[in-house]
């Protein structure tokens, strides 16, 4: 593995091999030399194994070939070894020194054990070590990883002269336990008393006002970034970076990165992930075309940043490449990699290339797993979706998440599975997941769609101290689809009054419970709210409920007049719901316009020649509706054939 680490340079390996000749002559008592180098250079190189046997050589170990064995297994994460060997070094009698109870601190903090980190501090004392201001910043940082804050500050507090190490690690300790505002508060005591922070107390501070979401703190962290020079140090801009990022903050984000003088592949890392998390898709593969003309490489996180912008795009070619190249620079087994490209191509439609990945990922995980079914239900295949979900009960022992469990939902809507929506239900009641709001809200949906309003109310009923404009819309749309258009308005104005405030969707979803329900008056008075109100731009679909609940109700006119006054707003369905009423009323004069005004808005679509010749033959005109259907069959055009729930489900996906 040394040989590996060292095949570039030459130096090194030369060095390598005078190390081990040294060592071969030593175990044979030829050359004495300073094993506790050895052993410091097999540990630093990751050669645990060496080390242990040169070690075991040892004849007479003393306590700086011991303290360096205990720093070592530190350095490559054998914690319990190095406590191990603290312990047989005791029973040997041997006096630790400082350096040697830094190490043992080091080890206490990374196992977080604090029964244990009292019982080395008991042992500090009693060595007269507790003064040693190196081993008093160790022990203050080992009790806060052990997440005893309390006597992390007796220790601090008890140093006479703390020094810059010392204050960085006391304010660390308090970030490591969450106490944000503590850790800034101390920051600035230390400050008026003149500490000037380095790198190492800037990065600490900077997690702690992301985590704080504080705007102000943020900027002001900034500013003594630069005040203190430290705009050089990658580390620091990067965590600046990252700060802004997290306030999805693109501006400053943009303005920090563009005076980065110099940039490593985290930095480009965070800005292209932060255009991908607003969505500025495009953006972000355009930035990374710049950092490939940099000769910086990309890494796996990179990669799949690349693949969820491919995503947002619905960009499957471009998808396909850069899943090529993931492949040429290694990152195949990447599992959160391979999750990506799953639900990229799932988004971008080609769900047979989304299951090839997902049948030869032999490690599934459950967001495996998740992606394949949510990629069934996006694509219509339901049915598969559930074929999955029996799948991974019986195969893995993963329990449903609430992703998974939304997903699922929405399967069972489509196929208006009630029994089954009853059982996830309990399911999700029993694993904790009423304080879930996406999932009630996936209940009310799932529910509504299954035509149970009983418990679609029951849910939401439930949900009173967590209901959002979703919940709200959702129990609005159920009882609209299912003809309870008057519970639907009742719904609408006492979510007026509410802290929610209506939204596009929710005046679309009460707009068409009025419609279906013939409540023109309370439709229009609804209208007239969402267009006075100023805050919500009235849609296509706004305006086709409209003319829809116009015909509906016989008046033909008022809906004519309607679609010409919003024309840039109403669409082919518009004019498709005013021949719909033109039918039920029989006005043959506007079902021509309206049939005119969808042929022009939409040529490819052939239904409004069905429509209208309904029109005629429900006025009694049936020679012209004959000739219409004639001239379909004559010019070889088809009409969209309706289908019906059981022959619109498809189990097989290729």
């Amino acid at each position: 593995m040394i040989l590996k680490k060292n095949t570039k340079s030459p130096l090194a390996i030369l060095r390598l091999y005078s190390i081990h000749t040294s060592t071969q002559c030593y175990l044979h008592g030829r050359h004495p030399i300073n094993h506790s180098k050895l052993l410091s250079s097999f540990m630093k190189s990751g050669d645990v194994i060496n080390a242990e046997k040169l070690f075991e050589e040892i004849p007479q170990r003393d306590v700086v070939s011991c303290s360096v064995m205990i720093h070592g297994y530190n350095r490559n994460g054998f914690r319990r070894k190095s406590m191990e060997l603290f312990s047989q070094m005791r029973v040997s009698s041997l006096v630790p020194t400082s350096f040697t109870m830094v190490g043992v601190l080091v080890s206490v903090a990374g196992l977080g054990d604090p029964a244990l980190g009292r019982c080395v501090h008991g042992l500090i004392l009693k060595n007269g070590l507790d003064h040693d201001f190196r081993v008093a910043t160790a022990l203050l940082n080992a009790y806060a990883k052990c997440g005893n804050v309390v006597d992390s500050c007796r220790v601090f507090g008890q140093l006479e002269n703390p020094g810059l190490v010392s204050c960085s690690a006391i304010v660390s300790g308090f970030v490591y336990n969450d106490l944000f505002q503590e850790a800034v508060v101390l920051f600035n005591q230390f400050r008026r008393l003149g500490f000037v922070p380095n790198a190492a107390t800037v990065l600490t501070l900077i997690r702690a006002c992301i985590k704080l979401e504080s705007r102000l703190l943020c900027e002001s962290i900034h500013g003594i970034v630069v005040k203190i020079s430290l705009v050089l140090d990658v580390a620091v801009n990067n965590s600046v970076l990252d700060m802004y990022s997290s306030m999805l903050d693109l501006d400053s984000a943009t303005r920090v990165f563009e005076g980065m003088e110099f940039k490593d592949v985290i930095s480009w890392t965070t800005m292209i992930n932060l255009l991908v998390c607003l969505e500025y898709a495009s953006d972000a593969l355009v930035l990374f075309r710049h950092m490939r003309k940099t000769g910086i490489s990309q890494d796996v996180v990179v990669a799949m940043n690349l693949i969820s912008a491919c995503s947002i795009l619905g960009d499957l070619r471009r998808g396909r490449e850069i899943h090529a190249q993931a492949i040429v620079n290694g990152f195949q087994s990447e599992l959160p990699l391979k999750n990506s490209i799953i639900a990229m191509y799932s988004k971008c439609g080609d769900l047979d290339s989304s299951r090839t990945v997902f049948d030869q990922t032999t490690q599934k995980s459950l967001v495996s797993w998740t992606a394949m079914i949510l990629g069934c239900v996006q694509n219509g295949y339901p049915r598969e979706s559930l074929n999955l979900l029996i799948q991974i009960r019986g195969e893995e022992t993963f329990h449903l998440d609430s992703v998974m469990l939304i997903g699922v939902l929405s399967a069972c809507s489509e196929l208006a599975l009630l029994q089954l929506c009853q059982q996830l239900h309990c399911h999700a009641f029993r694993a904790g997941f009423p304080q879930y709001r996406s999932v009630q809200n996936s209940l009310i949906s799932a529910y509504s769609k299954c035509g149970d309003m009983e418990p679609a109310y029951n849910v939401f009923k439930e949900m009173i101290y967590i209901r959002d404009v979703v919940s709200w819309n959702a129990i609005i749309n159920g009882y609209g689809i299912n003809g309870h258009g008057e519970i639907a308005v009742t719904l609408y104005h006492e979510m007026r009054n509410s802290p929610e405030n209506p939204d596009a969707a929710t005046y679309l979803s009460v707009l068409n419970a009025c419609s279906h329900s013939g409540l023109l008056e309370d439709g229009l008075v609804i209208f007239n709210q969402m267009v006075e109100g100023h805050t919500i731009r009235h849609s296509e679909d706004h305006c086709g409920c409209i003319v829809d609940l116009l015909a509906r109700a016989g008046c033909l006119s008022d809906a004519s007049e309607f679609a010409n006054r919003f024309m840039e707003k109403t669409g082919p369905n518009s004019w498709r719901a005013l021949l719909s009423g033109c039918r039920l009323h029989g006005n043959v004069e506007l079902a021509e316009l309206a049939a005119r005004m969808v042929y022009e808005l939409d040529p490819g679509e052939l239904g409004q020649v069905v429509l209208l010749s309904n029109v005629y033959a429900s006025v009694g005109r049936f020679q012209d509706a004959e000739a219409l259907r004639a001239s379909m069959k004559k010019e070889e055009l088809n009409k969209n054939p309706g289908i019906s729930l059981i022959n619109s489900i498809t189990s097989h996906i290729g």
